[in-house]
């Protein structure tokens, strides 16, 4: 049996922005990888005690809008699916289930890898999946020392999540920083604008 090599890019996706889908496609094209998928968080218990976090069927909805047609690229309902906090080591263990014939490749930022030890049932998560660090070309992620992982170097676009809602909120426009599916959902729902 052919074994696939499939990445996995979680995150809140509050929203989707243009610097998602570069860092998705240039590491999927980067590695050869079957597929990049793009997991939504179901609960990110780490930003959400901090702020509100838009529900997951409607950041699931905006994945799907953004990526549909664009080969390679997939949305994960994983950890959706399985509800609670959102776990690297429990949504492998879950996707493993469905697809034994699959290499995981956890993509993550510089600034995580430093703290992969930290993670949940880490020691576990070391030997299941292979790590891939991105950052800017020059940057020197140093993950703890026992951890599969490669760096792929992505362009540097300075765009965040938190500078779409804020622009939303204050009424500027976000034309050409989210994939435009994403804006017609953003107005569709009023998403970000403040409450009056």
């Amino acid at each position: 049996m052919t074994r696939r090599r499939i990445g996995l890019f979680g995150g809140t996706f509050d929203p989707l922005h243009l610097g998602h889908l570069v860092v998705g496609e240039v590491v999927r094209d980067a590695l050869g990888l079957d597929a990049m998928r793009f997991v939504v968080a179901n609960d990110p218990w780490q930003k959400s005690p901090t702020r509100s976090i838009t529900p997951a069927d409607r950041r699931v909805e905006m994945v799907a809008a953004a990526l549909e047609g664009i080969d390679g690229l997939e949305v994960c309902t994983a950890e959706i699916e399985l509800g609670g906090p959102s776990r690297t080591i429990t949504t492998i263990d879950f996707l493993s289930e469905r697809e034994p014939d699959v290499d995981w490749l956890v993509v993550i930022g510089s600034d995580a890898a430093a703290g992969l030890d930290t993670w949940h049932d880490a020691a576990r998560l070391r030997e299941r999946a292979e790590f891939v660090v991105v950052d800017r070309p020059g940057d020197q992620p140093a993950p703890p020392p026992g951890w599969r992982w490669q760096q792929v170097d992505v362009p540097g676009i300075e765009i965040s999540s938190t500078l779409i809602r804020e622009r939303v909120a204050s009424g500027a426009t976000v034309r050409f920083l989210v994939p435009d599916p994403v804006m017609h959902l953003l107005d569709r729902w009023a998403l970000y604008r403040p409450t009056r």
